[in-house]
């Protein structure tokens, strides 16, 4: 984990000391910021692996904001939101905004540096294959998947997906027309704890949102009734 830098936005001066204490003997750098404005000027001169956000900043609901606005210029390096909003809409809300993962407050600092690292881990594998001259374009129906750049195109058309979605439907194209339960899809691409039904459902939600012609009417991505999802790479 040396060198891997993580930036925690949180207005909470205790919160940010708990983090830090959970993970400074781990190698990691770890640098804070408690407003928008100065997590960009951070990001001016400082490149990260991963960001942990607050929801609630100096306004309300600043940290979907920022989580937009660290999307621009980091489309794949994984966001964790950690929040005291519970509800089932703000979950959501912060997935959408592109959040990789969405932890409540409070939580355990023992089971949020695991998720940190494992994450992290999870982020160097992929930049090691990005850089191996053995990766090789991935051609599957429809779609292809550079492993070199971890781009999705559709007939020829790019599909922006965040770092989840790309594991998710790596996932899949890798194991076309086969038969899933949301059990086995949780513990190939997240594998880190109890399952969450919820997070699962979303997530296929937003890869129908960007795969599908029809997002409501789903040729590629399909739900196999009482069992799970199945991936038709040909949208037959």
């Amino acid at each position: 984990m040396n060198n891997q830098k993580i930036l925690v936005v949180d207005d909470d001066i205790a919160i940010r000391r708990l983090i830090w204490k959970s993970l400074q003997s781990t190698g990691v750098l770890i640098y804070q910021s408690d407003s928008i404005e100065k997590t960009l000027d951070i990001m001016t001169r400082v490149t990260f692996d991963l960001f942990l956000l607050d929801i609630s900043l100096e306004y309300e609901n600043d940290g979907y904001h920022l989580a937009q606005l660290i999307r621009a210029d980091y489309p794949l390096t994984p966001i964790i939101f950690i929040s005291g909003k519970k509800s089932e809409t703000d979950i959501i809300n912060g997935l959408e905004t592109g959040a990789d993962y969405y932890i409540t407050k409070p939580f355990s600092p023992n089971l949020l540096r695991a998720q940190i690292l494992s994450t992290l881990q999870r982020m160097k594998t992929i930049q090691s294959q990005k850089t191996n001259p053995n990766s090789r374009v991935l051609k599957v129906g429809d779609f292809t998947f550079d492993k070199n750049l971890y781009q999705l195109q559709k007939r020829g058309q790019d599909i922006a997906l965040s770092s989840k979605e790309i594991q998710l439907m790596l996932f899949f194209l890798e194991n076309p027309n086969q038969v899933f339960s949301k059990e086995q899809i949780y513990a190939n691409v997240w594998n880190d704890g109890e399952m969450d039904n919820n997070l699962i459902m979303v997530y296929i939600s937003y890869l129908r949102n960007k795969i599908e012609d029809d997002s409501k009417k789903p040729r590629y991505l399909k739900t196999v009734w009482g069992i799970g999802y199945t991936f038709n790479p040909d949208g037959e």
